[in-house]
């Protein structure tokens, strides 16, 4: 009996609890659907931020990386984040560690397009920055 005991005490050692899945930090209301509906749409894709060339999950540059939307369907507005495809709850996890929630305008993923924080290696892309600003502010206010 004591075998089976110190078997059991064993088996469970090889299981390790890596906690809650982790997100925008406590107090940060960024809706997931209002990244669907208006962050993406207004913001990655009107400035091909996950083309090939650029923060694309496979051949882009730097540590920022997106996954290609090509062909996958957009998660409607009822959807729950567990039910978005792969690739939308992916893109979503990038840009949530890039945002500053109490200080959306400080969000990485605004200041280094933009040109207000270290260099973005094309230049400046983020060509309406009233807008982009208003848009973020929006989503975490």
């Amino acid at each position: 009996m004591a075998a089976l005991t110190v078997g059991a005490a064993l088996a469970s050692c090889g299981v390790v609890d890596v906690g809650p899945d982790t997100g925008p930090p406590a107090g940060c209301n960024a809706p997931p659907q209002f990244f669907v509906s208006d962050v993406w749409p207004r913001y990655f894709e009107r400035y091909t931020c996950a083309k090939s060339d650029c923060h694309d999950s496979a051949q882009g540059r730097g540590s920022f990386r997106l996954q290609s939307l090509l062909g996958v369907p957009t998660p409607a507005p009822t959807d729950s984040l567990a039910t978005w495809p792969t690739q939308w709850r992916e893109n979503l996890r990038s840009v949530q560690r890039v945002l500053n929630c109490a200080n959306p305008l400080a969000s990485q993923v605004l200041t280094v397009p933009s040109g207000r924080a270290q260099p973005h290696p094309p230049g400046v892309t983020v060509t309406d920055i009233p807008d982009a600003d208003a848009l973020f502010t929006q989503w975490l206010k």
